[in-house]
């Protein structure tokens, strides 16, 4: 499998956004992770996440889906505890999606409104559902996916990692062939740029690092103000 990474502070005074790309001789594991806004510590809440996640997934990966969404529920704790325990990180939360990466398939998770996309050479599509105020608006009907990105509540998370002692992760397992590519990222990225531009982006990638890069300062351009995280995977068609 081949990786990149890139996480840009914006406008904001801080970078609250974290990812992970991890490589063993048996495991190919992507996740991207966005500190609250609003939120105390959400910098924090985000490293603490993906950290969490790295060190439960090197433990077993021999059961993907069980793996993943465990490493999802201790992510969770980790945060959570941590901030039961300190008066100044009280309220501090984070998104996560993650992905354990096979030569045929991939399994993935998202707690939050990062997403995870899957591009085939030609179309985008994407896997996870955002755990927020207006995505349930879109699922209901009441909003399109264009008012979506005005709306005045549109940075209202519905489910978080650490907000709560308890969270499920929803989870996914997809297949995909060689040359076919994920794209994770933070919500400042999707926000204000539509799937046909980000797969435009893709379709024409010969750098995975300089495409992520090139995603990055189009969303910038495009109005971000935010942080902006982007993962971009590529199935190489080898073992991990």
């Amino acid at each position: 499998m081949k990786f990149a990474g890139k996480t840009e502070t914006g406008l904001r005074k801080q970078n609250e956004d974290n990812f992970m790309l991890l490589h063993t001789d048996t495991l190919d594991a992507v996740a991207v992770s966005d500190g609250m806004g609003g939120h105390q510590a959400g910098e924090i809440a985000s490293q603490l996440a993906v950290e969490t996640l790295e060190k439960r997934l090197l433990l077993n990966s021999s059961d993907p889906e069980a793996t993943l969404s465990g490493a999802f529920v201790e992510a969770n704790a980790a945060v959570h505890d941590l901030a039961s325990e300190n008066d100044d990180m009280y309220g501090m939360g984070c998104t996560l999606v993650a992905a354990i990466l096979e030569p045929d398939r991939f399994v993935a998770a998202n707690v939050g409104d990062s997403r995870l996309y899957h591009f085939d050479g030609k179309a985008l599509r994407q896997v996870t559902h955002d755990h927020s105020f207006v995505a349930e608006l879109v699922r209901r009907g009441a909003i399109t996916p264009e008012e979506a990105k005005t709306h005045p509540r549109r940075n209202l998370i519905t489910r978080a990692i650490g907000t709560e002692l308890r969270v499920v992760a929803d989870v996914f397992c997809c297949e995909w062939k060689q040359n076919d590519m994920l794209l994770l990222c933070s919500d400042r990225l999707c926000g204000v740029l539509d799937d046909a531009e980000m797969a435009a982006y893709l379709r024409n990638c010969t750098d995975l690092d300089a495409t992520c890069t090139a995603l990055i300062q189009r969303a910038l351009t495009a109005g971000s103000r935010d942080n902006i995280t982007v993962v971009l995977a590529e199935n190489d068609g080898g073992e991990a």
